[in-house]
């Protein structure tokens, strides 16, 4: 594939990523950080607060829909998309790897992960220019007569990779990996007077950039980092169960090549490193998928967090690729490895206009989801109907922010499930002589201390793809009298 007509690819897809964000239906994760950029924080309880920096600035400028709150991951998609088309040589199989659920459906959902691909992106592609400065390409013991050192690097070059790096920490914690890989890539490039000083140089712009983060932590004894660490370092089920769910999950979403590509790039290391390119590419998939494969076999591991491996992956896949040219088997092969993925984003999209009875209602989180939103806009209508400003109290931070993109401002009961940005400065039933409780299981007394018995308001059937699917209720608790 030419420049040109990669370029064109990019441009085709903006409209085509604009129309499937104003159509899908927005889920529970997007609305609660989208909940976030209403009260712009230095950072949040779950995550760093780059994602709500973005909705905020998107939202600001085209009003609060739901396709503005998911303009900057269409923004982030295509710009990770250019960075592996300017890296793959040839782009062969760039077609494949976009019609991957990522680059799909996946490509308009915002979360943390948006801008943390979006800035991994940018930073391997910051590293391969600088290592080319630094590092140029070695063929046999000399340097590339087309690559020869070109110094150290400008000082503009490492303050553009420290501010990289620290958008892609505000973005997301993962970000962490990068600095690690990225180092391995300088000391297997050698020469390290040429970059030893620029390299510290962009940490402190880095970590100045992040600063937002520490404060927050300081301010708030670094609880929002103690939970991060204990949920992505913990190790409560190990075994091969979990390793294979998330090999699966990997599968599902970028096909068997990538697995293929990870024992080839072990194996042909001591080639791959004397190009800039290729060792930057080699760096940061090999080291952090390697670190999740093993942390997989420790326990749970969401399939979400070893997305940033896979933007570097494709260049080494198109080397690989392209030194097989000359077989038709294992060309057809890596072909077909991409069956998966493809036939999951064809089975999703074909799910999504006529749900597929094949799908339990239980598993489809699609369908749920559709039911979700229409009990929370059933809610909100009844509210406004009766003119009532009575606080509503949810068990979930999901609910609270399904109904606070409803225009009901409800609150989570903290202690009932898992806490959230919405319960560390929680506004408490106490402060008031009569609350709402939305909810769908039993809500024990000692979250409702001083209250009564509730009363039963009304009740909301849950009905998924025409069949029950368990109820909500309205309650309303008063205070007692003294």
């Amino acid at each position: 594939m030419s420049g040109r007509g990669f370029a064109f690819i990019l441009v085709a897809l903006f409209p085509a990523y604009l129309a499937l964000a104003a159509v899908l239906p927005p889920l529970d994760d997007e609305l609660y950080y989208w909940c976030w950029s209403q009260r712009l924080q230095l950072s949040y309880y779950d995550h760093p607060p780059m994602v709500a920096y973005m909705i905020r600035a998107s939202t600001d400028l085209f009003g609060s829909s739901i396709f503005a709150v998911r303009l900057p991951a269409v923004c982030a998609s295509l710009v990770v998309l250019a960075v592996i088309g300017w890296l793959m040589r040839p782009r062969h199989l760039l077609p494949l790897v976009i019609c991957s659920p990522i680059f799909t459906l996946g490509a308009v959902l915002v979360t943390p992960d948006s801008p943390l691909l979006m800035f991994w992106a940018l930073y391997v592609a910051w590293l391969v220019k600088v290592q080319e400065q630094a590092n140029p390409a070695r063929e046999g013991g000399g340097w590339r007569k087309t690559h020869r050192p070109r110094g150290r690097g400008s000082s503009g070059m490492w303050l553009v990779g420290g501010v990289i790096l620290g958008c892609g920490i505000l973005g997301k914690y993962t970000m962490a990996l990068a600095v690690v890989a990225g180092f391995v890539s300088f000391v297997l490039g050698g020469n390290w007077r040429r970059w030893v000083a620029g390299y510290v140089l962009h940490l402190v712009v880095a970590v100045a950039v992040a600063s937002p983060i520490l404060i927050h932590n300081i301010k708030h004894d670094f609880l929002p980092l103690s939970y991060q660490w204990g949920h992505s370092m913990g190790s409560p089920e190990p075994g091969l169960a979990p390793f294979a769910k998330f090999v699966g999950v990997q599968v599902l979403l970028f096909g068997l090549l990538p697995l293929a590509v990870f024992v080839w790039t072990l194996c042909n290391w001591r080639e791959l490193i004397r190009d800039p390119r290729l060792r930057v590419c080699a760096c940061l998939f090999a080291l952090p998928f390697g670190f999740f494969l093993l942390k997989s076999t420790r326990g749970p591991l969401e399939g979400n967090w070893a997305l940033v491996c896979f933007i570097a992956v494709w260049p080494l896949a198109a080397r690989w690729y392209e030194s097989v040219r000359d077989s038709a088997r294992r060309r057809w092969a890596t072909r077909v490895s991409f069956a998966a993925p493809i036939g999951c984003v064809v089975f999703l999209a074909v799910h999504l206009v006529r749900p597929l009875e094949v799908v339990p209602v239980a598993g489809d989180r699609l369908s749920r989801q559709e039911s979700k939103l229409e009990l929370a806009r059933e809610l909100s209508a009844c509210l406004a109907r009766d003119v009532d400003s009575t606080p509503v109290f949810v068990p979930t931070y999901q609910w609270a922010a399904l109904l606070r993109w409803h225009n009901v401002e409800a609150e989570q009961l903290a202690g009932i499930t898992r806490p959230s940005h919405f319960t560390q400065r929680p506004t408490s039933p106490s402060a008031f002589e009569r609350v709402y409780v939305f909810t769908d299981r039993v809500i024990p007394n000692e979250h409702l201390p001083g209250f009564g018995p509730p009363r039963r308001i009304k009740e909301f059937p849950v009905t998924v793809r025409g069949q029950p699917y368990g109820k909500f209720v309205l309650l309303e608790y008063a205070r007692q009298q003294k």
